[in-house]
């Protein structure tokens, strides 16, 4: 299980390089941004923009439902 934790540290840091590179190399960039912070269970999301905001509320969804499928399936 540790090494699923560790690989998704790993997949966020290579999403924020390649999202810095593709910044840096196109001309005029608009930039947006978002993000969540979960207090327990309870998430706070914050953008920029409407549409960054659902996309962030997506993200703490899918979030959410992988970390109560790894809680029901680590009882066994």
């Amino acid at each position: 299980m540790e090494i699923f934790g560790l690989a998704l540290i790993l997949i966020g840091i290579f999403a924020i390089v390649i999202g810095i590179l593709i910044l840096a190399s196109s001309k005029s960039a608009k930039v947006e941004s978002g993000g969540v912070i979960f207090i327990g269970p309870f998430p706070i999301i914050f953008g920029t923009s409407e549409r960054i905001i659902y996309i962030t509320l997506i993200v703490a969804l899918l979030i959410m439902l992988l970390y109560l499928f790894l809680i029901l399936f680590s009882w066994r």
